[in-house]
C-alpha cells in the first residue's frame, strides 16, 4: 500500500513538473510570417538556425554535414533526401539537442552520436516536436525524450543504436510506423513514461525489442510487429495495454489458432507478469497510405506472407478502383490476407482475383460502417487484385432498381386485381343498396300514408279527448254529488243505528217483561193448581 501511495504521488509530481516546465518553454511572443533558408553543401547548418526567427522553415540540400546542432527556437529543419542528407556528430555529444517546444525535424540520416551517451535526437522539456522520415544510426540512444509530452516519432528508420528510442519521464507521445531494428534495446520506457501509444512499428533483430521499467504504465501498444528479436518485452512490474478494438501485435513466437478465420488468434498472448496480448495478430500487420481525389485513406493488411509491391490505380473506361499486391509465401501450406479497405475508397467489392483467377474471398464484420473486412487465402507467391467499378455498382443498382419496379409492379398488379374485385363488389353491392333504396322508398310511401291515417286518427283522439274531458267534468259532479249523498247516507245510516239500538233496547225490555209475566203466570198458576187440590182432598176427606 506505501508502494503504491509513493508512487501515485511521484507521478503527480512528474506530471507537474512537466506541464510546467512545457509551459515556460513555450512563453514565445509572436511570430512573423515564416521564410524559408537553404543550406548548401559545405555550409552550416547550425550558423542558419542561429539566423532563423521561429517558425521559419529550413531546408538542406543533400551533402554531409559535419556538426553538432542545438535547436533552441520553434523551426522545422528539412533533409532533401534522407538518404544522402546526412548529419554527422563525429563521435562526440548529441547530434542534435532539441530545447524548444513545436520542432519539427524530416528527411535526414542522423548518425555517430558519442557512442557511450551521446543521441541522435535528443529532446528535453519539449512538446509538439515531430521526428520522421529520418534514418537514425549508431548513436548510443537514437531518440531520447526527457520530460517531454505529445510529440510524435514516425516513419523513422532506427537501427545499430544501443536504445533505437527512449523516453524518459515523458508521458503522452506517440511512436509509430517506425522501423526499429539491431538495436539492444529497441523501445525503452524508463522512469514514469506513462500514457504513451506505440503502434504500426517494427521492431525486428533487436536483442530487446520493448522495454518498460521503473514505473512506466499505462502505454498502449497495438499493430507491432515483433520478429526475430532475441527478447521481445521486458517489463520490470509495470502493466500496459497490448491491444485496441480487438486487434494487438504480431509475435513470431505466438504458436495458437485462428478457427474462425478472423486474422487473429483465438487465445491470448501471454507476454510477462499483468501483460497479456488477448488479441494476438495471426500475420504481420502491414499499413499502405493511398491518395485518392483529395483524400486520403489507410489500407491495412495482416497476412503470413510477405507484402510486396502494393499499388492502387483507377481505370477510367470502367470507373473501376484496384488495389493490387503481391503475397511471397516459402511453405506450402494455405497463406492468409486480411485487407481492411475504407468504404470511402471502395464502396463495394466486386471481385477478388488471386493471379487474375476470381476467387471467393469471405466478408468480416460485416456490420462496420467505415470498412470492409476481407479474408483471402491463397498458395506459395501469387499476385492479389482487389476490385471495385463504379459501373458494376451503377449496374447492380439499376438491377436493385429494376427488382424492385419488378416487385412494385407485381405488387401493383396484385392491387389493380383486388381493386377490381373490390369494384365488381361494390357494383354488387351498389345493385343491392339500389333494391333496398326502392323498398326502402316503398315503405316510406306506406310510412307517409300510415303517418296521414296515423294523423287522422291524432284528430279523433283529439275529438275524443274533448268528450273524455267533459265526461271527466260530469264524473266530478257526479262524483261530488256522490260524495254529498254519501254523507247523508252516513248521517241517515247513523240515525238508523241510534233507532236500531234503540229498538234493541226495547226488543230487551219486551222479552224481559214477557219472560217475568209469563214466569209469574206459570208461578201463579201452579199456586192455584196447588189450592185446587188441597181443596180435593179436602172435600174428599169431608166425604
Amino acid at each position: 500500500m506505501k508502494k503504491n501511495l509513493s508512487k501515485t504521488i511521484l507521478i503527480l509530481l512528474t506530471l507537474c513538473l512537466s506541464v510546467i516546465t512545457i509551459l515556460q518553454n513555450n512563453m514565445t511572443p509572436a511570430y512573423a510570417a515564416p521564410s524559408t533558408l537553404i543550406v548548401r553543401n559545405g555550409e552550416s547548418i547550425q550558423e542558419a538556425i542561429n539566423n532563423a526567427s521561429s517558425g521559419d522553415i529550413i531546408y538542406v540540400l543533400s551533402g554531409t554535414y559535419q556538426e553538432n546542432i542545438v535547436i533552441n527556437k520553434s523551426i522545422t529543419l528539412i533533409g532533401e533526401n534522407r538518404e544522402n542528407t546526412i548529419i554527422d556528430g563525429g563521435g562526440i555529444g548529441n547530434v542534435i539537442s532539441i530545447q524548444f517546444s513545436d520542432v519539427n525535424i524530416s528527411g535526414f540520416t542522423i548518425q555517430n552520436g558519442d557512442p557511450s551517451r551521446g543521441c541522435g535526437i535528443y529532446a528535453e522539456r519539449a512538446r509538439n516536436v515531430v521526428i520522421s522520415n529520418n534514418n537514425i544510426k549508431t548513436n548510443y540512444v537514437g531518440i531520447r525524450m526527457a520530460s517531454s509530452s505529445w510529440n510524435s516519432m514516425r516513419e523513422n528508420t532506427i537501427s545499430g543504436n544501443y536504445i533505437g528510442i527512449q523516453l524518459i519521464y515523458s508521458g503522452g507521445n506517440a511512436i509509430y510506423r517506425n522501423v526499429v531494428s539491431n538495436n539492444y534495446y529497441g523501445i525503452d520506457f524508463f522512469y514514469y513514461s506513462i500514457n504513451n501509444v506505440i503502434y504500426e512499428n517494427i521492431l525486428s533483430g533487436n536483442n530487446w525489442g520493448i522495454s518498460c521499467s521503473w514505473y512506466s504504465d499505462n502505454n498502449v501498444f497495438y499493430h507491432n510487429n515483433f520478429i526475430d528479436n532475441n527478447h521481445d518485452v521486458y517489463t520490470e512490474e509495470t502493466k500496459n495495454t497490448w491491444s485496441v478494438s480487438g486487434e494487438g501485435n504480431y509475435w513470431d513466437d505466438y504458436s495458437g489458432k485462428d478457427l474462425n478465420k478472423d486474422g487473429v488468434g483465438d487465445f491470448p498472448y501471454n507476454i510477462t507478469g499483468e501483460n497479456v496480448d488477448y488479441y494476438p495478430l495471426m500475420g504481420m500487420f502491414y499499413k499502405f497510405i493511398v491518395h485518392f481525389s483529395g483524400n486520403i485513406h489507410d489500407v491495412a493488411i495482416i497476412s503470413n506472407s510477405t507484402i510486396l509491391n502494393f499499388t492502387f490505380k483507377t481505370v477510367a473506361e470502367t470507373k473501376a478502383r484496384v488495389i493490387l499486391f503481391n503475397a511471397s509465401s516459402n511453405g506450402g501450406s494455405v497463406s492468409f490476407s486480411r485487407v481492411s479497405i475504407p468504404k470511402g475508397l471502395m464502396a463495394n467489392i466486386h471481385a477478388v482475383l488471386i493471379n487474375e483467377e476470381e476467387v471467393n474471398a469471405t466478408l468480416l464484420n460485416v456490420g462496420d460502417v467505415e470498412n470492409f473486412y476481407l479474408y483471402i487465402e491463397h498458395f506459395g507467391n501469387c499476385s492479389v487484385k482487389i476490385v471495385y467499378s463504379e459501373l458494376l455498382d451503377w449496374y447492380h443498382q439499376l438491377l436493385c432498381d429494376y427488382s424492385d419496379m419488378l416487385e412494385r409492379y407485381r405488387g401493383l398488379n396484385e392491387s389493380y386485381s383486388v381493386l377490381l374485385g373490390s369494384y365488381y363488389q361494390l357494383l354488387s353491392n351498389y345493385s343491392d343498396l339500389l333494391d333496398k333504396y326502392r323498398g326502402l322508398n316503398e315503405s316510406y310511401s306506406e310510412l307517409v300514408e300510415l303517418n296521414e291515417r296515423f294523423l287522422e286518427f291524432n284528430a279523433s283522439v283529439n275529438v275524443l279527448a274533448e268528450k273524455l274531458d267533459a265526461l271527466n267534468a260530469t264524473l266530478y259532479n257526479l262524483l261530488k254529488d256522490y260524495g254529498k249523498l254519501q254523507d247523508e247516507f252516513n248521517d241517515v245510516s247513523s240515525s238508523y243505528q241510534n233507532q236500531a239500538q234503540n229498538f234493541r233496547s226495547l226488543i230487551y225490555i219486551f222479552i224481559v217483561t214477557t219472560t217475568i209475566f209469563v214466569l209469574t203466570t206459570i208461578y201463579f198458576s201452579k199456586k192455584a193448581h196447588e189450592k185446587v187440590a188441597k181443596s180435593k182432598v179436602v172435600l174428599a176427606t169431608n166425604n
